[in-house]
């Protein structure tokens, strides 16, 4: 079991500067849920697995929310922690942190001739 962060946590944490959360969830979750946690960095995990030394070197907190059983979320972790990186899974995800009414915020869908 990969290690976890609770959302009462990383919510006190926000805005730490040696603090990052990566939103790894897949595209169409993405256009779905046009919401997330202020100042996520927005990769999906095979961009995580292949720029992982461009990433600063901060504590990682990443959600993803694919797979109802959360393996895609360890999977991404693991992939970090096995790279040297201070990786954790925020626990529940972005369903867990909207539930608890933590902060978020809207992104920008793409324009619709964009999506064709």
């Amino acid at each position: 079991m990969e290690p976890t962060i609770l959302c009462t946590d990383l919510y006190l944490r926000l805005g730490d500067d040696e603090l990052l959360v990566i939103d790894c969830r897949n595209p169409s979750e993405w256009e779905r849920h046009a919401l997330h946690i202020p100042g996520a960095l927005r990769m999906s995990p095979s961009e995580v697995a292949r720029d992982h030394r461009m990433l600063p070197d901060d504590e990682l907190i990443v959600l993803c929310g694919c797979s109802s059983d959360g393996a895609d979320l360890r999977r991404v972790c693991r992939l970090l922690r096995m790279h040297g990186r201070d990786a954790v899974c925020l626990d529940g995800g972005l369903q867990a942190w909207i539930r608890g009414g933590y902060p978020t915020e809207r992104h920008a869908r793409a324009p619709v001739a964009a999506q064709r």
